[in-house]
């Protein structure tokens, strides 16, 4: 089979479906509408050859036959027909044999295109190399940015080789399994494409495959992460705007003009990105057990440790090497309420018990926030502090705590969702037990892109050290759409 095509990139398609009808004579509706004319084409080529071939067949015979009838019959003439004859047939084989291999060619190039998008409804192979094309495309990316040399136009399909990243990845399966002093003996052609991939900084880039179960469980385990705006860059540092105040406006009439009744200022905030790492190792024994998806496994221990080192820096963190948390900042030092901003300041309303949570103290909590905000607002606290959350009652004797309705969504409190978070400090006097916020409002997470793991056999001997370690951020941005509640003394 010719597999001279496979490896090349599949161009997105945009001319909408056409109906074919598949092998049982029901009607589909195709996605690929121009690889049905790419395959049109080919079959109209092989059926063109088929008919060349034929004509010359045809006009070989016509030849023998005109001789035949014209009456040779002396030994001259029966020689020159004799030869003539063996050239047809001769002629024909050539024919014949080129024609089949055309024949072969175009079969091959039909199958190419067919399994490329997966005609007629079938999309395994076209989704699978689509796959790969992605996770080529995000691998280059990331190999760009770990060398600084991403271009503005960021990637393109035409820049991405697919045939490399397969190899790479083969490589980096074999990294995970033996020692890297070893790969140049064992296998020289794929380290030498493990070590394109290498971070200047050290490491070797994890693939996109990998890197992106690792994101996934860590999306799962933390909820601020699911809560807050995440933004990834290429770069040390995310830098964006903050509002101090707001755009004023004023109204206008035919003849009467007037100005701006105030106007917006910004501040520039800087977020930089700090360096995270985990360390989870393995024995030799389970390292060479095939039967194991070591990578799977590494993934799994990786996002663990990741997940709760971040979302504790995302709740507390001081800011230095690590991100800054939310409850490190000062109280509003405005009037508790009227919704003003203070940068670097988060307002807090008491609980109104001591060392304990009140349903007053929720409601005025809640009702804090601007209404900008408020409408799109999720309790945070850990579960202890649920377990007091829940025991709560209004006026009239019920409970304030709604469980969740459909399994897998959040609770209610007050007619907003609640989520809990093991980061969150418990109930104790002086403690900021709760947060109320538009968390995408008010939080801002930021990833830089890229993964990165080393592989040391001989710290933890007769252990195999996984040395992981990734770059992310995180701050507050909104500090009006946020509140804490602090727990009466």
């Amino acid at each position: 089979m010719n597999n001279k095509n496979i490896g090349k990139i599949a161009r997105p398609y945009s001319k909408p479906a056409i109906e074919i009808k598949d092998g049982d004579g029901d009607t589909k509706l195709s996605r690929e509408p121009e690889v049905h004319a790419e395959v049109l084409a080919e079959i109209k080529k092989l059926g063109e050859n088929t008919k060349a071939q034929i004509v010359e067949m045809h006009s070989n015979h016509k030849k023998l036959k005109d001789l035949i009838d014209s009456g040779a019959q002396d030994a001259v003439k029966k020689a020159e027909l004799s030869k003539l004859s063996e050239d047809i047939i001769t002629r024909q084989e050539e024919l014949t044999k080129k024609t089949a291999k055309e024949q072969n060619d175009r079969m091959d190039a039909i199958e190419v295109i067919v399994k490329r998008v997966a005609i007629g409804g079938s999309r395994e192979f076209g989704e699978a190399e689509a796959k790969i094309v992605s996770e080529a495309r995000q691998f280059l990316m990331h190999k760009l940015i770990a060398y600084k040399r991403l271009p503005k136009t960021g990637v393109s399909d035409a820049d991405v080789n697919v045939a490399e990243y397969k190899e790479y990845k083969k490589a980096f399966d074999m990294y995970l399994r033996i020692d890297e002093k070893q790969l140049p003996v064992h296998a020289p052609e794929s380290f030498k494409y493990l070590t394109t991939g290498s971070d200047p900084d050290g490491g070797i880039l994890v693939t996109p495959a990998m890197s992106n179960r690792v994101i996934e469980r860590i999306f799962e385990m933390d909820p601020i992460r699911q809560l807050a705006s995440v933004e990834a860059i290429g770069t040390d540092a995310l830098e964006i705007l903050e509002d101090l105040g707001q755009f004023g406006s004023d109204w206008e009439g035919e003849t009467v003009s007037t100005t701006q009744a105030g106007t917006s200022q910004f501040s520039k905030k800087r977020i930089p990105v700090h360096i995270q790492s985990a360390r989870p190792y393995a024995t030799q024994s389970q390292i060479d057990d095939a039967s194991i998806n070591i990578e799977n496994w590494i993934a799994k221990k990786v996002s663990e440790r990741f997940g709760r080192a971040e979302a504790t820096a995302f709740v507390s963190g001081s800011g230095i090497n690590k991100p800054r948390g939310f409850l490190t900042y000062t109280d509003y030092t405005g009037t508790k309420g009227d919704g003003g901003v203070t940068l670097g300041q988060i307002e807090q309303r008491v609980s109104g018990a001591a060392a304990a949570i009140t349903t007053d103290g929720l409601i005025t909590l809640k009702y804090s926030l601007v209404e900008d905000y408020l409408t799109k607002g999720t309790w945070l606290a850990n579960r202890l502090t649920v377990a007091e959350v829940m025991k709560l009652k209004d006026g009239d004797g019920q409970y304030i705590w709604r469980a969740g309705i459909t399994e897998g969504q959040p609770s209610i409190l007050l007619g907003l969702p609640f989520r809990m978070s093991t980061s969150m400090p418990t109930i104790a006097a002086g403690a900021l037990a709760m947060a109320l916020a538009d968390w995408r409002e008010a939080y801002q997470i930021v990833d830089r892109q890229g993964i990165t793991i080393q592989r040391d056999p001989y710290t933890k001997k007769p252990f195999v050290e996984f040395y992981t370690r990734r770059r992310v951020g995180g701050d507050v941005v909104n500090f009006q759409a946020i509140k804490l509640l602090l727990i009466s003394a």
